[in-house]
């Protein structure tokens, strides 16, 4: 167990910290993608929610009348 550890802190002695171009970078990154993401399920929740209102509602609708 102990030698776990010391191999840990050794790996972590050998972390570079990441430059200020790459951190801003990567948050660019993380947000362009969130930002595809929010559009992508928001047009996915309206597709299924158009498609219930517009033909499941009115099938089932329909059948149990």
């Amino acid at each position: 167990m102990l030698e776990f550890f010391y191999e840990s802190i050794e790996t972590l002695k050998e972390v570079k910290k990441p430059s200020k171009d790459e951190v801003v970078k990567m948050t660019i990154a993380v947000l362009v993608i969130v930002a595809v993401a929010w559009v992508l399920f928001a047009i996915l929740d309206y597709f299924f929610l158009n498609l219930y209102d517009n033909f499941i509602y009115n099938f089932l609708n329909s059948i149990f009348k």
